[in-house]
């Protein structure tokens, strides 16, 4: 807006110049000659400051984006202090000696020796909780961070992620399983599903109650401890799991585009003409 109150001031300004040194060579009697070198300098003039205008537009939108990519990458980078944490922590687990406290041997030898027998299938459903709670809040209508087909979407693409990455992992590091024989151990899929499935419901849902965020966390901690307590997991497994399920949400969430589901607004309004009137249409997209 402020560009064009600019350019039409100049514009008159030109325009006025132009005039006046018009009508002081026509008194002179050489307005042909000088009237077409007024007009010539009038149009240099304005495609000079047009070209300065449409290269300040595109700095400032440059430098907006630039501001906006700075921001997210800041803010994706704070929210993957925590999950890359729980990625080091599990890594710990493995390398320091059998003997030692943190040592996952040293963890699963004391919880599986709480209750030896010890077997539930719970955890094979849990995994899934905070995710259905959330889409189907999402489809009774319930208002969330984004519309249902947003929801939907930003779920499967975090889904098609971590099963990516946590299946990789497993084939690439092939750690056997506590109960031996299988090499599918590290990193634990329930526990990133889990973990996937609280952030999903904290991001869309957690603005109305920080316990709902509570809820979803404590059922994925859950899952995890269930894991460990059938036998499936090992510690490092489990840790890496819901780090690799809360840093796949939330590298999602960054990189969604949100072009679906936007709203087309028509709008229809009386128009009056010098000699008549009409109906004008604008449609946004």
């Amino acid at each position: 807006m402020m560009n064009r109150i600019v350019l039409f001031f100049l514009l008159s300004m030109f325009i006025g110049q132009a005039q006046a040194s018009n009508d002081f060579r026509k008194a002179l009697g050489d307005d042909d000659q000088t009237g077409s070198q007024l007009i010539h300098d009038f149009h240099m003039h304005t495609a000079q400051y047009t070209d300065v205008v449409r290269y300040w537009q595109a700095s400032r939108s440059r430098d907006s984006l630039q501001t906006v990519t700075r921001t997210k990458a800041h803010y994706f980078l704070k929210k993957a202090i925590l999950p890359t944490s729980l990625i080091a922590a599990g890594l710990v687990t493995m390398t320091v000696p059998k003997q030692t406290v943190l040592s996952k041997y040293r963890i699963h030898d004391t919880m599986h020796g709480w209750n030896p027998t010890f077997h539930t299938s719970a955890d094979n459903y849990l995994q899934f909780a905070p995710a259905v709670v959330t889409l189907g809040l999402g489809a009774m209508g319930v208002k969330g961070r984004n519309d249902f087909l947003n929801q939907s979407l930003l779920f499967t693409k975090a889904e098609l992620l971590m099963s990516v990455v946590v299946y990789g992992i497993k084939h690439a590091t092939r750690v056997e399983r506590p109960y031996g024989g299988v090499f599918t151990s590290f990193p634990s899929g329930h526990t990133a599903q889990a973990f996937l499935s609280a952030t999903f419901l904290a991001k869309e849902y957690g603005h109305i109650s920080p316990w709902i965020s509570v809820a979803g966390y404590a059922t994925a901690t859950g899952v995890g401890v269930l894991r460990m307590m059938n036998n499936k997991h090992w510690i490092s497994d489990v840790l890496a799991g819901a780090g690799v399920g809360i840093l796949s949400v939330e590298f999602v969430y960054l990189t969604h585009q949100h072009r679906w589901g936007k709203k087309r607004n028509l709008v229809f309004a009386p128009t009056l003409y010098q000699k008549g009137g009409g109906v004008s249409m604008a449609m946004t997209f």
